[in-house]
């Protein structure tokens, strides 16, 4: 994907130095007390990066590679030595399981499951959402809040990471980029309606155009290329202080989700195979 150069606000470039000549991914995270805050910098972020729309990740940790810089690689491509034939067996297990998905989600007469028979992006997106099987989307959200949510949830540490990545504006549900070689899926619009787990998460995929096997670069796979900033935020309830509050785990990942109980019964076949 094509690398970018951000604009940062005057606080943000005296942190991370001119972005013209540093990477944001080699730096460390900035640090802020409170949710507010962060939306306040969030918001001279969005009005500097006009030809762009913003997204955020929530981590546990800032998790970087051997040359201590931070690294976002969809789930298919993990792995500081990963072989070819590594790679094609994951992507052999990824298109067995979306066949899976398809046929049971036709004979359990699934509403949507003609879209999902026919599409490759929306099988491989319930997947990814839903943790059968590593993909090559990277899962972002639009919600500020849920990245935050998702920072914090089962972090045992004092501190968790907010990550803001800059996309390409939507044109579709799947928006396909060629300039950029980014695909970004909202799934709002592309799982069945009783999929809720991304309803809650105001969830999105992005993923490199033309997926495959078999790359020039490993880095070309990476969003670090799209990394705008990295904040730190402290892991306890001083950080939404009274007006705001993080999503329960309940509701980020709702049990009664009839999508939840068909891709446990994929996960258990593909697994099998």
């Amino acid at each position: 994907m094509r690398h970018i150069t951000p604009e940062l606000t005057a606080s943000l470039f005296d942190h991370f130095g001119n972005p013209r000549q540093e990477r944001i991914g080699d730096k460390p995270a900035y640090r802020i007390e409170t949710f507010r805050e962060l939306v306040e910098h969030v918001a001279g972020l969005s009005f500097k990066n006009k030809d762009h729309l913003l997204y955020y990740r929530g981590q546990n940790d800032d998790y970087r590679n051997k040359a201590n810089v931070s690294t976002f690689y969809p789930s298919i491509y993990r792995g500081d030595r990963l072989s070819p034939k590594e790679l094609t067996e994951r992507f052999k297990k990824l298109k067995e399981a979306g066949r899976i998905l398809s046929d049971l989600s036709e004979k359990q007469k699934i509403e949507g499951h003609r879209e999902i028979k026919k599409r490759r992006n929306v099988q491989w997106s319930i997947l990814q959402h839903y943790e059968v099987c590593a993909t090559p989307f990277l899962d972002i959200t639009h919600s500020l809040r849920v990245a935050c949510s998702f920072a914090i949830l089962n972090n045992p540490a004092e501190k968790a990471y907010v990550f803001v990545f800059a996309m390409p504006y939507l044109t579709n549900r799947i928006s396909i980029n060629s300039e950029h070689d980014i695909i970004n899926i909202r799934l709002l619009s592309i799982c069945p309606p009783t999929a809720f787990r991304p309803y809650f998460q105001e969830a999105y995929l992005v993923g490199t155009d033309g997926i495959s096997d078999k790359y020039e670069t490993k880095g070309e796979l990476d969003f670090n290329n799209r990394l705008v900033a990295k904040f730190e935020i402290p892991n306890d309830e001083s950080f939404w202080g009274k007006d705001f509050h993080g999503i329960p785990y309940d509701l980020l990942y709702p049990e009664n989700d009839p999508i939840l109980d068909l891709c446990r019964e994929v996960k258990i076949l593909a697994d099998g195979l």
